[in-house]
């Protein structure tokens, strides 16, 4: 994956699409979207919005994409979408496009906290199975980061000369696969660490 923190983002396309695309990098680029009109979900991110009229000029798309890291071709045309992704290529800049012909990325599902960031791609081909893939992670493991931080734990406890059912690497597997961790974690990390001192005595 790669960090776009502090570096410009351009998405063209206001609807709901567009709308995906910027809440995606909302928190960690600077991102400037340019559409005719914008979605009202729009009001709720934090990226600046630009009102204008594409024509699918080459010389304006190039002078708007110039010096940004990555570049969103997200309208409902998929023609000015290549012709955003011709511009991007001569200015060398990579660019994803949502419909037409594949771009230079892919952007994945993604779901992250604290301690972990997870992607989901089918490589761009049906990209509604990677979204649902995201959801049935995210509420099948709403207390993910908290499972992380319990896993750092267990390391840290067990992790040494043991060998055998005491081992780290075994203790980790049956603790983290274990329901009765699942539910002690649910009432809090100190319930959670005492019922695998419990279950695995050191």
């Amino acid at each position: 994956m790669v960090d776009f923190t502090e570096k410009q983002v351009i998405i063209f396309g206001g609807g709901v699409v567009g709308a995906r695309k910027a809440r995606y990098f909302a928190h960690e680029a600077e991102v400037v979207v340019y559409s005719r009109s914008f979605h009202p979900e729009f009001r709720e991110i934090p990226v600046r919005t630009e009102v204008c009229n594409l024509t699918g000029d080459e010389k304006e798309l190039r002078n708007i994409v110039s010096g940004s890291s990555l570049v969103i071709a997200a309208t409902s045309d998929p023609g000015l979408n290549e012709q955003i992704k011709s511009a991007c290529d001569k200015e060398y800049i990579w660019c994803n496009v949502a419909s037409g012909k594949k771009g230079d990325v892919v952007l994945p599902a993604k779901i992250s906290g604290s301690h972990y960031v997870i992607a989901v791609s089918t490589d761009g081909s049906v990209p509604a199975v990677s979204r649902l893939i995201r959801e049935e992670l995210e509420n099948s493991f709403p207390d993910l980061d908290d499972l992380v931080e319990l896993g750092r734990w267990i390391r840290e406890t067990y992790r040494g000369e043991r060998t055998g059912p005491d081992s780290y690497d075994t203790v980790l597997y049956y603790a983290l696969r274990d329901p009765e961790t699942r539910k002690a974690l649910a009432s809090g990390m100190k319930d959670a660490r005492e019922h695998v001192l419990r279950k695995f005595a050191i």
